[in-house]
Order: structure tokens, then sequence, then C-alpha cells
């Protein structure tokens, strides 16, 4: 702002040498600050990270941002939606979308995806909560026999890396690891996904249910009154974009498909640092 306040009044002092006006010279000062004032501001105007957000919103339908701050780019904001960014200048006048590469070190640094991992972490004491809240009785639930670890999926049966994390349930159960499903049709309530998932969960046998959705694509057309539209509801919530969507524990959110064998030695991990920080 200092130096925006010496540019204007040297471009205000240079139009007095040059202009003429019968008025005094203090006040040919203070009109001409002020015009060029106005042009610097009506060429640089920087919106307020709520005003991107309600301009966001107005521009692209349907999107809901969650948040907006200062992006590694000068001059730009990053709008935080459904787990992606969207790069807007300070001015709300350029948009684009994409993967912000730093090449300031000796690597790439994919800024993008360090600022969803970020905000993903930021989330996690309130995605615990959340899952915390529900019942069990509203989950289709595959117990591990000695239980060690109880992770929470948002899934779709018609999803392909659904089916192949479905697959790996019994390695899962045999590690301890216990699955609790939640439904999530990606195709939002109403659609063909939805009415799939409630046959699902209104089944009298819900694991018998999903492993014949999951595994040989076979459904039983039921209707009760059931939770799925207010679980696909919490994926909005949270910013869900895409399934199978773990949540861990401690609110750690895993997008996407992870083989048994990581996702145990994970969790395994994880486990191991929370005891050590504990001492």
């Amino acid at each position: 702002m200092t130096h925006l306040r010496t540019i204007t009044t040297l471009l205000a002092s240079f139009l007095l040498l040059t202009g003429c006006s019968d008025n005094s010279p203090s006040a040919d000062q203070a009109e001409a600050e002020q015009k060029v004032s106005s042009v610097v501001k009506s060429q640089q105007t920087e919106l307020s990270p709520d005003a991107i957000k309600i301009l966001l919103e107005k521009k692209l339908s349907g999107i809901e941002v969650s948040s907006v701050e200062l992006s590694p780019k000068e001059g730009f904001y990053q709008a935080f939606y459904n787990g992606q960014i969207l790069y807007i200048s300070t001015d709300g006048l350029f948009l684009f979308s994409g993967t912000l590469l730093g090449l300031s070190e000796d690597e790439p640094v994919n800024h993008t995806d360090a600022a969803v991992t970020a905000k993903t972490n930021e989330l996690s004491p309130q995605r615990a909560e959340a899952i915390a809240s529900l019942k069990e009785d509203d989950m289709v639930i595959f117990k591990a026999e000695r239980e060690e670890f109880a992770i929470t999926v948002f899934t779709d049966v018609d999803c392909g890396y659904c089916r192949k994390l479905h697959k790996e349930v019994p390695q899962l159960n045999a590690k301890g690891i216990t699955v609790r499903y939640l439904a999530f049709p990606r195709a939002g309530v109403g659609s063909s996904a939805y009415d799939k998932l409630v046959s699902v969960w209104c089944s009298d046998d819900k694991m018998l249910a999903m492993n014949n959705a999951k595994l040989k694509r076979q459904f039983s057309p039921k209707t009760c009154t059931n939770p799925v539209a207010s679980q696909y509801q919490l994926t909005r919530v949270f910013g869900l974009s895409g399934t199978p969507a773990l949540i861990l524990p401690d609110g750690e959110l895993i997008a996407g498909y992870m083989p048994f064998d990581k996702l145990h030695q994970h969790l395994k991990d994880k486990a191991q640092q929370a005891e050590t920080a504990g001492k």
C-alpha cells in the first residue's frame, strides 16, 4: 500500500506540472491525487474471499465453495469445492482449473495436491466426530472377528473400485479391520444407483444383499425407511467427489481404493505414531 501511495503522489505531481488550473497548488494536488487514486483502485480492485465465494457460486451453477484462500501464485486465490481446487484472480476476472506446479525448487512442486491434502487434514476432527455420531444400525457392517481397527467406507454399488475393495473385505477382516459401509449414490438421490443402494439397506440380510450387489450385480428391489439420502447429504458436507471414500478412525480421508495390505500397514503406522506421541 505504501508503494501504491507513492506512485499515486508522483502521478498527481506530474498532472500538476502538465495541467492548467485556476485553483491553488494544494487544491490542485489534492484533486489530482484523488483522480489518480480512483483510476488505480478501479484497475486493481481486490475482492475479499467471501466475495469470491459468492461470485463463483453465481457464475458456476451447482458448485458449493467450502473455502477461499490466497494461493502460492501471486494475484490468485484458490477456492476449494468437493475436494478440488479452482484458481481465480483476486479481482475475480480470470479463472483456471488444473494442477499448479511450482518450479522454484530442483524438482516441480505440486501446490494443488499439497493444498488439497492440507485442507483434507484440517477437516479430519470434524469427520471423525460426524462419523462417531452415526448409528451402526444404519450401516452395512462386515465385522472382523478380532477387531483392531474399524474403517468407514462411503460406497456406490456401480463403482468398479468399490467392487475391487469389497472383494478384499475377507482379507481386511482377517487382519482385524472391520468395514462399515455408508451409502454414496454418486448420481444423486432418486437415481438408479440410489434405488440399488436403498434395496441393499432395506434387505433383511444387508450383508448378503451387499455381496450380491457388489460381486454378482444382483438386486432385489425393496423400499423402506432408510438412511441412504441422509448419508448422501453427509458426502456433500465432507466434499467427497468419488468412491470408495475411506474414513479412518481419526477422521483421515483416503479418497479411492487402497490395497488391503497397504491399508493395514497404514493403520498400524498411525496407531504406532499415536502411541509414541502419547508417551
